[in-house]
């Protein structure tokens, strides 16, 4: 359990109530983090640099009902690799409440020791600062999960993405699409286009517009045109459009709340989304593995029990016939072993199939339909590809 010492409550000298349990959209959001940082220091190693990972809206470490926050499964994480490694790994952690910094130097205390990581900074600017800083030449990999966005502007979190693509750089933002609703005039989803626009221009939106980068969201949340669904997927992918254009590739993760009432589920607005950038196309293949394990039981909800399928259309997997058509494409362009494939279809079918299921595409492209021909050369086993095994849309020559 929590450390009951611990007082809840908006003064500066507690800890914010949101820490006094971890809610099921947080242990989506935590779970998403986790196993995607798991696979990221696996592979990201191998360039041979040094590896700092910077938690730069922390909390406390701790919820009250003895679950790990971010900084603890962080740190769980570089613990465990440590040791298959020679490549050096820290962590960066900050937060600008004092109440969480305190609690969260004790949650960490074991790691501060070791040197894994330095005391709590007080805010972003100061972590990234020193992010920047001591990790020139170094793989740095930002999670920024503010409590609302204000924090986020986006002349500061630039110096992220300016970052030279020498140097490898991810991000994962949590970007809070209700609290752009709130700062925006204290709209709801409920309100017409008119109401919306009258309270937007009472609110002030200067804040806003650094946070976004520019007032490119006003016209979207003010259009008569945008149902509510349309007007929340138009904002969280402009910004990402903004994202995009740092990194090669970049996406909104959905993450929602289950319904807890039975019967057909509906489909709400998200508590966050998760926005993940990066220059790596096998990044893209890890994270789209990773977020789709996380927000399945979302989504089962609207095919599981029910007597036909009702997932909502903007989470409509494209037709297998498509993807597999894709596949093929890529490999008339050259022959290509299954990872190359994957990391050329994936980041264009994001959140839509996992590796395992281009897998049996594959398998069926290959075997049963005959469109693409593997090398016999390169088969350990008849009639099982591996990973190693070239294929090519023509048959190959003995």
């Amino acid at each position: 359990m929590g450390n009951p010492e611990i007082q809840y409550g908006a003064n500066g000298n507690q800890i914010d109530d949101f820490f006094k349990e971890k809610r099921q959209w947080s242990e989506t959001k935590d779970k998403i983090l986790g196993d995607y940082i798991d696979c990221y220091l696996k592979t990201i190693d191998k360039r041979n640099r040094p590896i700092i990972i910077v938690d730069a809206f922390s909390g406390p470490g701790t919820f009250g009902d003895g679950k790990d926050g971010s900084p603890l499964i962080i740190c769980k994480l570089i613990d465990r690799r440590a040791s298959k490694t020679e490549v050096g790994i820290g962590c960066v952690f900050a937060d600008n409440q004092a109440a969480h910094r305190q609690a969260l130097e004790i949650s960490i205390a074991s790691y501060i020791q070791r040197g894994m990581t330095p005391t709590p900074l007080s805010s972003f600017s100061e972590a990234l600062a020193y992010a920047l800083k001591v990790g020139t030449g170094s793989t740095l990999f930002f999670y920024l999960d503010p409590y609302g966005i204000k924090e986020l502007e986006f002349e500061t979190v630039r110096q992220i993405y300016e970052r030279s693509p020498k140097e490898s750089t991810e991000v994962l933002i949590n970007f809070s699409y209700p609290t752009v609703m709130r700062m925006s005039g204290n709209w709801s989803y409920g309100d017409s286009s008119e109401e919306i626009s009258r309270r937007v221009k009472q609110a002030k939106v200067e804040t806003l517009d650094r946070v976004m980068g520019g007032n490119y969201w006003l016209p979207i949340v003010t259009n008569p045109a945008l149902n509510k669904v349309q007007r929340e997927d138009a904002v969280v992918n402009a910004y990402t459009d903004r994202v995009r254009s740092f990194f090669k590739f970049a996406y909104p993760i959905p993450v929602k709340a289950l319904e807890s009432s039975p019967g057909v589920p509906a489909d709400d607005t998200a508590k966050y989304h998760l926005i993940f950038g990066t220059r790596s196309s096998r990044a893209v293949r890890y994270m789209n593995d990773v977020a789709i394990s996380a927000i399945r039981p979302y989504l089962d909800q609207f095919k599981n029990d029910l007597l036909f399928a009702m997932t909502p259309e903007r989470y409509e997997a494209a037709p297998i016939e498509e993807v597999k058509s894709a596949i093929v494409r890529a490999v008339e362009r050259q022959a290509m072993k299954r990872p190359d494939i994957y990391e050329a279809i994936i980041p264009d079918y994001f959140l839509q199939y996992r590796s395992r299921d281009y897998r049996e595409m594959i398998d069926e492209l290959v075997f049963r339909e005959r469109r693409l021909f593997a090398d016999q050369r390169t088969l350990k086993m008849k009639d099982r590809l591996n990973n190693d095994t070239l294929i090519a849309t023509k048959p190959w020559t003995p």
